[in-house]
Parts: structure tokens; C-alpha cells; sequence
């Protein structure tokens, strides 16, 4: 909202504006006071003042009317429209509900979370000249998209806190373990000399099963 000189159907004073006004802010003003008119009185602006809807969102709305998405869909009958836009808001409230299951409930990044994709879905019904009624399909296809995102996050954290710990294996060569201390024959549990094969200090060390012949005294 900002205070703006002209005529526009984007704009009126005061109480006309909350009434009247075609802008999705008095919009959802007028829907949000329905359900919480204490929170919507507390909110309530100024009625001596000229309010215009912001220019971002009227450029936004008028972009997404002029892409070939929206002028096709357009002539489309009810159901596909619905769920075309229902498709979409699903898909966008997926990674919102996965962003959502890292805040705290009630904080204002939760609520970020719950409602960023209400503003773009709104102005893509509105593209598409989808009637009042059919927003009820959108709304609960972005509340399946949040809960599907929220749930899949939530099942991919509790089965990496159940995932059982690595346990990884440090092999110590004698000489290593003679110098700090370690008794070899501990230090050398786990190393596999089974095939005559055993990996000591990094590298494969072959052991040769030949017996050991001693000289005996020459006569």
C-alpha cells in the first residue's frame, strides 16, 4: 500500500478501498476479516489517506496474464483450470513444507513458510479467470503440497537418527604400537592374515609359510 495521486480501479480512500478495492491486499483483507475481525480491526488503516495497490503486484498480475500458460488455460474449461493451477500450487508448497518442518510452529519463518506461495497462486487463479468458488480446490491442493513436504522431511530426519553408527577400523603396526606403548597382540586384532595376505601399515604384506630350518652343529 502507498499513498498515490490519480484514478485507477487499484485504488480508492480509505474504507472504499477496503470494501471495494479490486487490489489482492483488500482482497484478502476483506476474507481475513471474516474469519478474525478482531485481528483485521487491529490492522486497520487510516481512512483519510488514498491507497494504491503496490506496483509490483500489478505488474506481476499483468505479466503472468500476457504468458502463453495463462492465455492458454484460459479457454479451458472449469476442471482443467482447477487442475492445472491445483498441479502447480501442490508442486510450489512442497519445498515450503519441507523449509516449514525446520521452524519453530508460529514464528514469523513459519509463517513465511505456510503462506509464500499464496500471493503467486492467487494472482495465476486470477490469470486464468477462474471463478471465486474454485478456490477452495487450490487452497487444499496447497495444503497437500505442504503436508507432503512436511512428512517426507520429517520421515528423511528420523531414518538418519536411527541409521546406525559407522564404526571404522584403525590398524596399528607393531612397530607403531611397541613405540607408543600398545600391546601388540591387542593392537593386532582385526588384522586378517588368512590366505597368507594381511594389510599392515597400508601396503599387502605376503607371509611366506616356509619353516624356519636351523643349522645344526657340523661334526
Amino acid at each position: 500500500m502507498m499513498l498515490q495521486k490519480g484514478d485507477s480501479n487499484h485504488e480508492a480512500t480509505g474504507e472504499e478501498w477496503l470494501k471495494s478495492g479490486n487490489c489482492p491486499i483488500a482482497k484478502s483483507y476483506r476474507a481475513v476479516s471474516n474469519v478474525l475481525p478482531l485481528v483485521t480491526k487491529a490492522f486497520k488503516p487510516p481512512s483519510n489517506f488514498k491507497y494504491q495497490c503496490p506496483p509490483a503486484i500489478v505488474a506481476a498480475r499483468a505479466a503472468l496474464a500476457r504468458t502463453a500458460f495463462a492465455k492458454n488455460l484460459r479457454p479451458q474449461p472449469l476442471p482443467a483450470k482447477i487442475l492445472a493451477i491445483g498441479v502447480l500450487g501442490m508442486a510450489a508448497n512442497v519445498p515450503l513444507g519441507i523449509w516449514r518442518e525446520h521452524t519453530k510452529k508460529f514464528s514469523p519463518s513459519w509463517f513465511v513458510a505456510v503462506h509464500a506461495a499464496v500471493p503467486f497462486i492467487a494472482m495465476l487463479r486470477k490469470s486464468v479467470l477462474m471463478p471465486k468458488h474454485a478456490m477452495a480446490f487450490t487452497i487444499a491442493a496447497s495444503v497437500l503440497g505442504q503436508v507432503i513436504g512436511s512428512r517426507a522431511e520429517r520421515y528423511r530426519l528420523k531414518a538418519i537418527a536411527t541409521r546406525p553408527p559407522v564404526v571404522t577400523e584403525t590398524f596399528v603396526s607393531e612397530v607403531d604400537s611397541a613405540a607408543s606403548g600398545v600391546d601388540p597382540a591387542a593392537a593386532s586384532v582385526g588384522r586378517s592374515r588368512l590366505g597368507g595376505i594381511a594389510k599392515q601399515c597400508g601396503e599387502a604384506v605376503e607371509w611366506k609359510s616356509t619353516r624356519l630350518q636351523v643349522a645344526g652343529p657340523s661334526a
